[in-house]
């Protein structure tokens, strides 16, 4: 009997061991949260307006004060037509001219922040640089992104920032 369960034991450790853990931790789940939102957004965004779509059916993604200033900047937009006076690029994506991959490859933790670094490529291709860098804090609401940051060329929220007092002046 002895003998049997030591075999039965012996038998469920080699099959738990075959199997991958899931990856667990605040970090896997930053990095969930943003890669599932790329994963849903991208195939969107190369067939047209997926920033509207995102505003409205995942609202609860992003920090009001991002989905505010998002939607100041839309209204401002449709306002004038012939002229750029909101945002001329994908937000989300750092881009006219979206990668049909985005993959997030670095989670870091900076403050009650966190900051993905997403890598856009081709298929075929390997990313040669981080195309954005999402930053997402946790709330009574679960993960949502409260800004995009752009490297050398700022952030959304700095950039939404400075448009709507370019608007204010005019």
């Amino acid at each position: 009997m002895l003998l049997a369960a030591v075999h039965l034991y012996a038998l469920l450790a080699l099959q738990t061991h075959k199997v991958k853990p899931k990856e667990t931790g605040t970090a896997a789940e930053v990095k969930r949260f943003v890669q599932g939102f790329y994963d849903w957004y991208t195939p969107r965004a190369l067939k047209g307006d997926a920033e509207t779509l995102a505003l409205k059916t995942k609202v609860d993604m992003f920090s009001p004060e991002l989905r505010r200033a998002l939607n100041e900047d839309r209204i401002a937009s449709s306002k004038v037509p012939d002229e750029i006076v909101g945002l001329d690029f994908d937000p989300f994506l750092a881009s006219q001219d979206p990668y049909p991959v985005y993959t997030v490859r670095k989670i870091e933790h900076k403050g009650s922040s966190w900051l993905a670094s997403v890598y856009g490529s081709s298929p075929g291709e390997k990313a040669t640089g981080v195309a954005v860098v999402a930053k997402v804090e946790k709330g009574k609401h679960g993960w949502r992104f409260t800004n995009f940051l752009y490297g050398k060329d700022g952030d959304l929220m700095g950039v939404l920032r400075t448009l709507k007092k370019d608007r204010e002046k005019h």
